[in-house]
């Protein structure tokens, strides 16, 4: 009884360690923030014109602390709400499936491992959260992409709408006519802020924010010191416009060249399941030993477990040649 007193409290004192690494991470992430919010705001400030200080309008309602604990879980998380209506399903549907996906792996786990309970309490949580960060970092980069790849081509309806003589913001509205999603999703929100009388900068400010994008905030920069200094903005704009063409180009040209690579980790991915059929259909009794008996459980998860670091270590790989 001892025994089981001391495995408990074990338990007990281990998740109150994860939970305060948990909150001092939490509060290290929230100082890093409030630590480059200060320098930006430091370099930008010689910019404002003294005899014209900026309005603060925005859409937005002032910040709360309770709002701050929110923008703290969707960094734990991953989920982006801005962003949280072009998902491919509902934003709130995902945590519960992880929260399921989660516990098959520790299922499966736990049998080459052992310890099934210990892996239940401490390693279900973590699980939860690296696989949930996981699947919003994927739906968020799979639209960036996008986004980045028909960026270019708005930037360029820009700059001929500013050429003949079109406005700015006429030159937008065109662009949320003209380009395919989710760009034009994004300009057309951009065109009707700055229709209803919200002033260029701040809209082009919360658009930077909202995608959080390099190529996005250079875009806002460039306009907002446009409107309030002057001058062409047709040649930044190219040349925006070319830079990220080319990163285009060496991406596409990145995915060719690890062609093989990639091919080579979906036949490994695919062939396991393939031979495993035709055994089962074959010799049914050899292979339901996986199933039926405990030693055969343990190969079975530990085979999973050690293809899915192989395939993570192939793709972790290729990710590091295409940056």
């Amino acid at each position: 009884m001892s025994t089981e007193l001391l495995v408990l409290l074990t338990l007990i004192v281990v998740l109150f360690l994860a939970a305060a690494g948990m909150m001092i991470w939490i509060m290290k992430l929230d100082a890093l923030e409030k630590k480059f919010t200060g320098r930006l705001d430091f370099i930008v400030a010689p910019l404002v014109r003294p005899d014209a200080p900026e309005q603060q309008i925005s859409l937005s309602k002032s910040e709360k602390e309770a709002d701050r604990v929110k923008q703290l879980a969707e960094t734990i998380i991953g989920v982006d709400l801005n962003q949280a209506e072009t998902y491919p399903i509902k934003w709130w549907l995902v945590p519960p499936m992880t929260l399921g996906l989660s516990w098959v792996i520790i299922d499966i786990a736990g049998h080459p491992i052992g310890h099934r309970a210990f892996l239940l309490v401490v390693g279900w949580p973590f699980c939860w959260l690296f696989v949930t960060k996981f699947v919003f970092n994927w739906f968020n980069n799979k639209r960036n992409a996008k986004l980045l790849e028909q960026f270019p081509d708005a930037l360029s309806s820009i700059v001929r709408c500013v050429r003949v003589g079109i406005p700015i913001a006429e030159a937008l509205r065109t662009v949320s006519r003209d380009a395919m999603e989710p760009t034009k999703a994004e300009f057309q929100m951009l065109a009707d802020k700055v229709t209803i009388g919200i002033p260029l900068d701040v809209a082009l400010r919360e658009l930077s924010a909202r995608i959080n994008m390099t190529e996005y905030q250079f875009f806002a920069t460039a306009l907002t010191l446009q409107a309030r200094s002057g001058g062409g903005i047709t040649q930044t704009l190219e040349t925006l416009a070319e830079v990220i063409r080319k990163r285009v180009g060496l991406k596409a040209r990145g995915y060719a060249l690890t062609a093989e690579a990639r091919t080579s980790a979906m036949i490994l991915a695919v062939l396991p399941f393939i031979a495993g059929g035709g055994i089962f259909v074959m010799q049914r009794p050899y292979i339901k030993m996986l199933f039926d008996t405990p030693s055969g459980q343990s190969c079975l998860g530990a085979a999973i477990l050690l293809m899915a670091a192989g395939m993570g270590t192939i793709q972790y790989m290729i990710n590091n040649v295409l940056k």
